[in-house]
């Protein structure tokens, strides 16, 4: 068996669909032999029946796409493969209405073929059936074959399933979804292949650093390998070469973000917001968009964007259409409106040592990271890189002295960083940052014993718990009596102390819940300690140190 939970079925398709009539209740059919599945309560003012299918591994669709506002049946092949043509014919009598059946096919050669030869075998039996080819993907753009159909036949089948709710007719039907082929195209990149069944490891490499530029669905690789961009720069250049290949208009554009198996929700928002930024740079309008995975291809790790230049808008009203599908998107007409954009304010100047500290702290971002990995949930260096960058935006101008840094950290700490270490380095450095308000720098050290003693009631963490407080509290006290300074002796103190939580089991905080596995790792958050205190010191005494720099593997 590979890494697939799947790859022992002998019948991938067929057992999903038995899956799928346990869940579909009173809407969803399934036939077995030969596979297929239909809607069994479709519109009433539907006329013509709207069929489709293709490989399994692109699920949801197109089996989720079934139901009122969607698809009449669905025609399952087996993973990456086209359905038979014996399915097909069986599919398309079941649902034929008295205007005839519509296939949307996508454009591969299986596919075109199978359902060419059901189409003719219908015929025959005297129903009238017509045609929507879906060609969208540029990335398979100039091959005789044609370019294949991917992300787009969401968008045709989303606005022709509506479209036949309302009674369009078979020709009318044609003529619709060929315009909004002709409207769409789609591109699709992938960091990682997908995985096919029974194999255990993926369809193609991927060089680390790079990116395949113009995948297809069914696990090929793409024609041009780049190297990986940030992803405004990569979805800049997407959403570029899809406008350049339309017709837009002032009606503007509809947007499909997909994702292709192996890419999160949060990566996918990520995704439509660069998209949205990138037509705004363009002039040109987003009347409507939606994110998440529709057209997956098993488990790669990629996602497509699809561009849909509006020709009418009876389109926009289809497309937001309601339906009764599992899984078609829900569109709604966009209308943006954010406020509180802090990026887009005028960052003030931040004072040398702070910039210096920010530029220290990005650097460590990472190890940091993949030392609270190992021990906890891998975010304490985002957090505390967050932290800095909020801290540099908000600029305390060149001349700050150490308390108008200290209080602007301990605000971005406070109010830009969640979780608990933002909220807990914030209340320390805040402490300390009144205290030097007070008595000068002199005041650091005991302005640190309050804020240990404020988290420690706050979080209830101490000494020998595992957390940020085993560096805080020996910087702040020596033995038993408290330091009269922040110095070498304290910042040897607080690495110390980040050392020894190596062989401690965390008894609060993240490494708390994975017991005895994070022994042989030090603690991220005590260690960010030693990075931030250290830093605090070098401001004091005006002398660079080399014990800011984090280990970036257990001790």
């Amino acid at each position: 068996m590979g890494t697939n939970f799947y790859s022992a079925v002998p019948s991938a398709s067929g057992h999903a669909l038995s899956a799928l009539a346990a869940t579909g209740g009173t809407r969803v059919g399934v036939h077995l032999d030969p596979i297929y599945t239909w809607a069994r309560d479709p519109d009433p003012a539907r006329r013509v029946g709207l069929v489709s299918g293709g490989g399994a591994g692109h699920e949801p669709m197109h089996a989720g796409f079934l139901g009122r506002g969607g698809l009449d049946a669905v025609c399952p092949g087996e993973v990456f493969t086209s359905p038979h043509n014996r399915q097909i014919h069986a599919a398309s009598a079941k649902v034929a209405g008295d205007g005839g059946v519509l296939h949307i096919v996508k454009n591969y050669t299986g596919d075109v073929l199978n359902f060419a030869i059901a189409a003719e075998r219908l015929r025959a039996d005297g129903i009238e059936v017509d045609r929507v080819l879906v060609d969208d993907d540029l990335g398979s753009q100039g091959q005789d074959v044609g370019r294949r159909g991917t992300g787009a036949t969401v968008v045709v089948e989303k606005i022709l399933g509506a479209a036949a709710d309302r009674g369009l007719s078979l020709p009318e039907l044609v003529e619709l979804g060929q315009a909004v082929v002709a409207s769409s195209r789609s591109l699709a990149v992938a960091q990682r292949a997908c995985t096919p069944p029974g194999a255990d490891r993926p369809a193609f490499d991927v060089a680390p650093g790079t990116l395949e530029y113009g995948v297809g669905i069914h696990g090929e690789a793409a024609r041009e390998s780049i190297v990986r961009p940030e992803l405004d720069a990569l979805v800049t250049r997407m959403v570029g070469e899809l406008l350049d290949d339309l017709d837009i208009t002032d009606a503007g554009v509809l947007v499909l973000v997909n994702g292709l198996g192996g890419t999160g929700d949060l990566e996918l928002w990520h995704v439509l917001a660069e998209v949205a930024r990138a037509l705004a740079d363009r002039g040109v309008p987003l009347r409507s968009a939606v994110a998440g995975t529709f057209v997956s291809a098993l488990d790669m790790a990629g996602f497509s964007i699809t561009v849909t230049a509006v020709g009418d808008e009876q389109w926009l009203q289809d497309w937001c259409a309601p339906h009764r599908t599992a899984a078609l998107p829900s569109p709604v007409p966009a209308d943006m409106i954010i406020t509180g954009d802090q990026a887009r304010q005028p960052a003030g100047e931040p004072s040398p040592w702070l910039g210096q500290l920010a530029d220290d702290v990005a650097r460590i971002r990472e190890p940091l990271n993949d030392l609270d990995r190992r021990a906890g949930d891998g975010d304490i260096g985002t957090n505390l890189d967050n932290a800095l960058q909020a801290a540099v935006r908000r600029g305390t101008g060149a001349d700050a002295d150490l308390t108008a840094d200290l209080h602007s950290l301990a605000t971005a700490f406070a109010e830009d960083v969640g979780g608990s270490s933002g909220p807990l380095f914030g209340l320390v450095l805040g402490r300390v940052a009144a205290s030097v308000h007070a008595k000068g720098s002199a005041g650091a050290a005991e302005g640190l014993r309050d804020g240990v003693a404020a988290i420690t009631r706050a979080g209830g963490a101490r000494v020998g718990d595992r957390t940020m407080v085993d560096a805080l509290h020996p910087a702040g006290w020596d033995g038993k009596s408290p330091r009269g300074a922040l110095d070498d002796d304290a910042l040897t103190a607080a690495l110390d102390g980040a050392a020894a939580t190596s062989s401690m089991v965390g008894k609060r905080g993240r490494s708390s819940y994975v017991g005895d596995k994070a022994i042989g790792t030090t603690d991220p958050g005590a260690l960010a300690v030693v990075v931030v205190l250290t830093a605090i010191v070098e401001r004091i005494d005006g002398r660079r140190r080399d014990v800011r720099c984090a280990p970036s593997s257990p001790n």
